[in-house]
């Protein structure tokens, strides 16, 4: 049976790690030809090495996604690869400074919001202007339960992934006509590195934050990127401008014993 993505070429951003390691292999394991793209080239490159030793079609990419050139590099040298651009998953982010935000600076603000918001932004402008000219495509964005949830410290960090789905709905609307899929996922608490930064890598916080699930544990990596996969595959064709929470019912609001 083909694969979800099978015959699909695309780009995948923070792919060192994460979710986005994750959904490099999935993606690769389910057809996909993919590029990978992040900042640290040695894990790019192992992972890149074991997709290709599995069977898969990748190679890496060190950019930053946040300045303006990179993403239309990064469409190009996906199409000079493979031929073609069909999908592009958007993961690339950061935690930021996650303290009170009395103890956040100007610089702290920036930062996160240029690489959380301002190189989606970048990005799905880029991807679209090359699909809109071949045929169409979809396009999958990593926002967060915090774009409409908080804790504290998460004063910036929840308004660039607020931004993303502000972002993404009217762009929803706009590329509709012209082929062109785009939605958002928005994990919960996801066992990842960032994860276990934003709680100072505390393992009993961490142990309580994950109990504190409706389902009793956080998500994994591989679950997030399998809902990404899908709404990239052609069965998720009408499915366009959502925000999909996948974080095992925490941001139901109501009291929790």
């Amino acid at each position: 049976m083909p694969g979800l993505l099978e015959g699909k070429a695309g780009m995948i951003t923070g792919a060192s790690s994460g979710i986005g390691a994750a959904a490099a292999q999935l993606f690769a394991a389910e057809g996909a030809q993919v590029v990978l793209v992040a900042r640290r080239q040695e894990k790019l490159d192992r992972l890149v090495d074991a997709i290709i030793d599995t069977g898969g079609k990748a190679f890496a990419l060190t950019a930053d996604i946040s300045q303006p050139g990179a993403p239309s590099q990064i469409v190009n040298e996906t199409v000079t690869a493979f031929g073609r651009f069909d999908f592009a998953f958007n993961n690339a982010g950061t935690i930021g400074n996650f303290v009170p935000m009395l103890e956040q600076s100007e610089e702290d603000w920036n930062q996160t919001i240029e690489t959380n918001l301002k190189s989606v932004w970048l990005s799905v402008r880029a991807q679209a202007q090359y699909m809109a000219n071949h045929g169409g495509g979809a396009i999958v964005n990593t926002s967060s339960w915090l774009a409409a949830g908080a804790l504290p410290g998460s004063t910036v960090y929840s308004a660039s992934k607020a931004g993303i789905d502000g972002l993404m709905r009217p762009a929803a609307l706009e590329l509709a006509p012209l082929g062109i899929r785009i939605n958002n996922i928005n994990p919960g608490g996801i066992d990842t590195e960032m994860t276990r930064a934003a709680f100072q890598h505390d393992s009993a916080v961490l142990e309580a934050f994950g109990k504190s699930h409706p389902r009793g544990r956080m998500g994994t990596p591989k679950e997030t990127a399998e809902l990404a996969a899908f709404l990239l595959c052609d069965r998720a064709a009408n499915i366009t401008g959502q925000t999909i929470f996948i974080d095992g019912g925490y941001s139901i609001p109501g009291q929790r014993s």
